[in-house]
């Protein structure tokens, strides 16, 4: 293996794919819609497009808050672009629109967006989000950041108290998510790769150019196994210790695919091994950036195994592989696992 290629700084920020966050036949709850008179229902802007319908009367309250029935997983990010197809009406009452975004402690952050540009019409409103740049946040661990995976659960409206009905339209939303991808710490498509059992399992593995792309390419019939597991051998080189470390995986997803789990594994210094699943949703067919974050404190909370079995992530630690997950009998499959970085 090309030791020199380890640890080489990458600097520059990886776009990942545009995940779409509301729709204008999305299902909704709006926050006791009745007593505040109120309702978010899909419908037509006025130049016939479809889209959600946000309608209230302004001497009854002077906000709207409504959640989605279905929130969208969100991978983690250092930054990201949310473009927000809408309809702006005249002589609006609206003075603040608010995306917000619940994390995994269960604190949900609020996202004020720039609309004191806008003009009365149809456009797309854009803004670049942090996750520490929300305008105020409540519940969970209230430390005022993203602690991911988080999920984009809703929207709020405020506006003038004042006598009258307000209405405002809110079509597609789309985030861009943005990681600065960290330092190398393996190329399969260059590394010396073992995959275990391979011929008994009836799965193959070798350097490939996949979609313009060099990779570790892997492939399988699941009439003879559920799972595929390869390591790099000879080892490589420790990780600096951390307190909570992010892993950006490169992995093409086929189309049509059958794959249930990717799992990363590191093994700590008594040899003991510790599996992490990549947060798959949402992911499209072709070539993803998957991030994953691990705090050692959480190390009971998933798959471990031989070491000194003490359940603790005790450092040095090393990436030493990969396994892949998938249903029993669901026919043949594959998918390519390209560079991974570190970043703290």
């Amino acid at each position: 293996m090309n030791r020199s290629l380890l640890f080489a700084a990458l600097l520059l920020p990886s776009v990942g794919m545009a995940l779409p966050v509301l729709d204008s036949a999305q299902k909704t709850r709006v926050n006791q819609s009745e007593l505040r008179q109120q309702s978010v229902a899909p419908g037509q802007a006025p130049d016939g497009t479809p889209m959600l319908a946000l309608t209230w009367n302004n001497s009854a309250a002077n906000y709207l808050e409504f959640t989605v029935d279905k929130p969208v997983n969100l991978p983690e990010f250092d930054s990201a672009v949310l473009k927000l197809d809408l309809y702006w009406p005249e002589n609006t009452a609206v003075g603040k629109l608010n995306l917000r975004i619940t994390d995994s402690t269960g604190e949900t952050l609020q996202y004020p967006l720039p609309v004191k540009e806008l003009k009365p019409g149809r456009q797309t409103l854009e803004a670049t989000l942090t996750p520490t740049s929300a305008g105020g946040s409540w519940g969970g661990n209230k430390n005022k950041k993203i602690d991911f995976p988080a999920r984009v659960t809703g929207m709020s409206v405020d506006f003038n108290r004042k006598d009258g009905d307000g209405k405002l339209w809110l079509g597609k939303a789309e985030l861009l998510p943005e990681v600065k991808i960290g330092k190398l710490i393996v190329d399969p498509a260059v590394a010396k790769v073992r995959i275990h059992d391979g011929a008994k399992r009836q799965q193959s593995a070798e350097a490939a150019t996949v979609e313009e792309k060099s990779a570790y390419q892997v492939k399988w019939d699941a009439a003879a196994a559920k799972w595929l597991e390869f390591s790099f051998a000879p080892q490589l080189p420790v990780l600096p210790e951390f307190v909570s470390g992010r892993f950006e995986v490169e992995l093409m997803i086929p189309e049509s695919s059958k794959v249930g789990r990717v799992n990363l594994r590191l093994a700590d210094k008594s040899g003991e091994t510790f599996q992490y699943p990549l947060p798959l949703t949402g992911l499209k067919p072709g070539w993803n950036i998957v991030a994953l974050r691990i705090n050692p404190a959480d190390a009971r909370k998933v798959g471990h195994w031989g070491g000194d079995k003490n359940h603790q992530l005790d450092f040095p630690v090393r990436l030493i592989g990969f396994s892949v997950d998938y249903p029993a009998g669901s026919g043949a499959g594959g998918l390519a696992v390209g560079k991974v970085t570190f970043s703290e």
